[in-house]
């Protein structure tokens, strides 16, 4: 599919919004939110095929009803293939796409409805609230700006070629149409902005900015689902030493502390990835692939920093690191997490909780291999 949000660019925040060229982005709906849209557009079609198939003539503007019935068929046919590639994956192209054949085919239903105040004109507001309310404000833009094009255009046939005259009915069912149609969109705005704190909240630990363990199981499938579960990459796992001894003796006010600062050393170590606090005094980082001498740096970096901070501020910070390589240990986060583990633990039995004091972890790339 498209190209969304870079797989390694956000340091920090990777999350289910995706962004193409430009500033253009949406929220990316789930499998269930796709098979409901695409079937609120199968039962609009068909009741636009029993409405229109009921009538005896249409205002000739430019089709027969024979002719709308075929353009109707046209529309189905082209939702069925929106709906496979939906299925495949969802690119703002895909989108526009499909919102583009919903107001095409609403506009030429407005234009030949007989009725004086055309109840298929409300099929715009359903254009407008499916795709609108459930991709963001961009493209909820996007199409509020195509509905008011689509309305214009539909009446400015009906009046020219149709034979219909502008009424009060018509002057208020416009006004209401805009009222409505403006209020969802300031409505939105709002609960956009709702949607994004509570995204952020479910994927960010408060504590540290990073990604928590739903946010880096989520970005993980993201990373492994773009090469088939096979992606290059290289996992880092760090456990903190003697933690628990910081909450014990200074409080957990300075334990935040020491987790804060860890958080920002452990992020800003390597040039680029994704990082998440895994839980406790646990991390994680998934990297693009990186040689062991590359991973080596990383940890004499990590190692320098935080044993500088611990030396300068008089509190034992060490820690014990682990790291695993996709393809090579396994196709899954959990998995090269169990691998990583198991690197953590030979350099973390070094430390045991008990040596209350500043420790320098041991390297797990100079450990022997586990059987």
């Amino acid at each position: 599919m498209g190209m969304q949000y870079s797989d390694w660019g956000d340091r920090r925040h990777p999350s289910r919004w995706m962004a193409e060229a430009g500033d253009a982005g949406f929220w990316v709906p789930d499998r269930s939110e796709i098979v409901t849209q695409f079937f609120t557009r199968y039962l609009f079609f068909s009741l636009a095929v029993i409405y229109f198939s009921t009538l005896d003539a249409v205002p000739q503007v430019l089709f027969s009803i024979e002719q709308l019935l075929i353009a109707l068929g046209v529309y189905f046919v082209l939702n069925t293939w929106f709906f496979r590639q939906a299925l495949k994956g969802v690119s703002l192209l895909k989108i526009r796409s499909a919102m583009a054949a919903d107001l095409v085919i609403v506009t030429l239903c407005v234009i030949h409805d007989p009725n004086t105040i055309p109840p298929s004109a409300l099929a715009f507001l359903m254009v407008l609230l499916g795709n609108g309310m459930r991709y963001g404000m961009r493209l909820f833009a996007e199409v509020l700006g195509g509905a008011f094009l689509g309305m214009a255009i539909s009446f400015a046939f009906r009046y020219r070629l149709g034979g219909f005259a502008v009424n009060a009915g018509d002057v208020f069912f416009g006004v209401f149409w805009v009222t409505l149609a403006l209020y969802a969109y300031i409505l939105m705005g709002r609960i956009e902005g709702q949607r994004r704190q509570l995204d952020y909240r479910s994927r960010y630990d408060a504590l540290t900015g990073l990604l928590n363990r739903h946010g880096l199981l989520a970005a993980a499938d993201n990373v492994f689902d773009k090469a088939s579960g096979a992606a290059p990459v290289t996992v880092l796992f760090a456990d903190l030493n003697q933690f628990k001894a910081v909450n014990d003796r200074y409080g957990h006010g300075v334990g935040d502390r020491v987790l804060a600062e860890f958080a920002t050393i452990f992020s800003e170590s390597a040039e680029m990835g994704v990082y998440g606090r895994w839980g406790g005094d646990e991390f994680v980082a998934i990297l693009p692939q990186r040689d062991e001498a590359t991973v080596r740096q990383i940890f004499q970096r990590i190692e320098a920093r935080t044993q500088a901070w611990s030396n300068g501020n008089g509190l034992p910070m060490a820690v014990s690191l682990g790291v695993s390589h996709a393809p090579r240990d396994g196709h899954d986060l959990m998995t090269l997490l169990s691998v990583a583990d198991i690197h953590l633990y030979q350099s973390k039995s070094q430390y045991p909780e008990e040596a209350f004091a500043p420790s320098i972890y041991r390297n797990p790339l100079n450990e022997p291999e586990a059987s």
